[in-house]
C-alpha cells in the first residue's frame, strides 16, 4: 500500500469514526436556556389539507417568569381564535403574553386583548425542563441542518422537539389529539435569527388595555390540572 493510499485510509476511518460518534445518542433530555429569541415559520395541516402558514416568534425569559409568542398574519393559534376576542380579522396579528397576571392573548393592530387564564389554569411560563422524559428518536435533517430530536406524549398533544448538537432550536412539532381529525401543527425556527441573553422588558409590557377577561376563559380539558 503506497503512502497517499494509506493516509487516505486514516482519513476515510477518522470522518466514518466521527460521524458513528456524532449518531451516539445524548445521555439526556435537552433543557431550554432560562433566556432566549428566535424566528420561525409556522404551519398547520389537518390530514394532508394546509390549514395556514405564517411566521412568528419567540421571546423566552423564565429567569423572569415571563414569555411573549407572535403569531403573525394568517395565523390559525387556538389560543387566539378560541377565547371569544372580535377583531375584523381573525387570522391577523396576534401575541400572546405570559407573566404572573396569566396569559393574554393581543391583536395588536386592533388594540384589543383579554386575559384568558391564570396560573390555577396551568398559563404559567413553560418550564425549561419540560422535555424531561421525552424519548430521543435519533437525527433528522431540517433546513440543511442535523439536527436532534425527542418525542413526549401530553395530555392532548404528542410533542416533538428538534434542536442542532450545540443546542441552537430547529422545530418543534406536535400533533394535537384532543380533537377528531388531529391537527398537525409545525413550527420550523430560523436558526440564523437565534439570541441567548437579554431580552428589552418592554417586549413583555402587557399593554394597559389588556385589563379584561377574555368572553370564552381557557380552561384545560377536563382531567388536566393546572401547573403551580
Amino acid at each position: 500500500m503506497t503512502t497517499i493510499a494509506a493516509a487516505s485510509l486514516v482519513v476515510c476511518f477518522l470522518v466514518a469514526l466521527s460521524q458513528t460518534a456524532s449518531l451516539e445518542p445524548p445521555q439526556q433530555s435537552p433543557t431550554w436556556p432560562p433566556t432566549f429569541s428566535v424566528g420561525f415559520q409556522e404551519e398547520q395541516h389537518v390530514s394532508v389539507i394546509p390549514l395556514s402558514r405564517n411566521a412568528g416568534a419567540w421571546y423566552y425569559d423564565f429567569a423572569n417568569r415571563r414569555a411573549r409568542f407572535d403569531h403573525s398574519h394568517g395565523q390559525y393559534d387556538s389560543f387566539c381564535q378560541r377565547v371569544g376576542l372580535s377583531p375584523k380579522d381573525k387570522h391577523g396579528d396576534c401575541q400572546l403574553f405570559f407573566s404572573s397576571l396569566g396569559m393574554h392573548v393581543h391583536y395588536p393592530r386592533e388594540q384589543i386583548c383579554c386575559r384568558a387564564c391564570g396560573a390555577e389554569e396551568g398559563c404559567t411560563v413553560l418550564m425549561p425542563t419540560w422535555l424531561t422524559g421525552a424519548t430521543y428518536m435519533g437525527t433528522e435533517t431540517i433546513g440543511g441542518l442535523t439536527c436532534q430530536g425527542w418525542v413526549k406524549p401530553g395530555a392532548v398533544a404528542t410533542d416533538r422537539w428538534y434542536q442542532t448538537a450545540d443546542g441552537k432550536p430547529c422545530q418543534y412539532w406536535e400533533k394535537v389529539t384532543a380533537f377528531v381529525p388531529h391537527v398537525i401543527h409545525v413550527i420550523t425556527f430560523n436558526v440564523s435569527s437565534y439570541q441567548l441573553g437579554p431580552i428589552p422588558a418592554s417586549v413583555f409590557d402587557v399593554p394597559k388595555y389588556c385589563n379584561v377577561t377574555c368572553p370564552k376563559p381557557y380552561h384545560p380539558p377536563h382531567g388536566v390540572q393546572g401547573s403551580p
